[in-house]
Order: C-alpha cells, then sequence, then structure tokens
C-alpha cells in the first residue's frame, strides 16, 4: 500500500480518518498546547482544520522564528523538499497555508501507516523468534 502524501487525497473527504488526523496533529503541537474543534462534515473537514491550524503556525513563525519552524517540520518529518514542492504547487497560497496543507497530511499519512501495519499484526499469526 502506498501511503505518499500525493496518495491520501480520497482519506481528507473521510471524517472519520481526518478526525484521527486531528487527534494525531494535536499530538505533534502538544508543546503548544493547540485544541482544534472538530469538523462535522465530511466535505469540508480537511480545510476546516487547515483553517483553524493555519493562524496559529503563522503566529508561531513570527513569535519563533524560522529555525524553531525547521525543528518542528523535522520531528514531524517534513522534508525542506516537500516544503519546496508544495509551495512551488500551490504558489497563489500564503507560506503558512501551504504548510498548514501539509503538516495535516503528514499527521494523516502518520494515522493511516500505524493503522495499516497495526491491521497487518493482527492477521499476522506470532511465529516467535526460533524460525
Amino acid at each position: 500500500m502506498d501511503f505518499g502524501l500525493q496518495n491520501i487525497e480520497d482519506y481528507t473527504k473521510d471524517l472519520a480518518w481526518v478526525l484521527k488526523a486531528v487527534e494525531q496533529l494535536e499530538k505533534e503541537f502538544q508543546s503548544e498546547k493547540w485544541i482544534f474543534r472538530k469538523p462535522l462534515h465530511p466535505e469540508t473537514a480537511f480545510k476546516d482544520i487547515v483553517l483553524q491550524l493555519q493562524p496559529s503556525l503563522k503566529a508561531l513563525i513570527d513569535r519563533t522564528g524560522h529555525d524553531y519552524c525547521k525543528q518542528l517540520l523535522y520531528k514531524i518529518d517534513i522534508s525542506e523538499r516537500q516544503i519546496a514542492k508544495a509551495v512551488a504547487l500551490e504558489p497563489d497560497l500564503d507560506f503558512s497555508e501551504v504548510l498548514a496543507k501539509l503538516i495535516l497530511r503528514r499527521c494523516l499519512q502518520k494515522v493511516l501507516i500505524k493503522n495499516y501495519y497495526k491491521t497487518c499484526e493482527k492477521d499476522t499469526p506470532d511465529k516467535g523468534l526460533e524460525q
């Protein structure tokens, strides 16, 4: 299964997955104590969270600077190459909005990967180390 950021678009329209991504997002920003209002509509859930994240992210960057932002993105596991590509694909958007989308997609990706491997572990019988 391919969990690349470009391959998770369908999951951005699934409310259950977006809500799990919001939980992951809150974990990622635990040091900031950010809490997001849970969206209600699947069609707009992803965008609703991006719109909540963007101003907080912009204020954080303004307050702490780009070095802290780089550390945060490293912790979340978003590369500078991914950022550059996302900015190039959406040049009309504010940088903080592009970043918010990228961060939320990465959180969704983490949730999907965890779920995938959790499901695989349940399906695989425990054979131990004696093989």
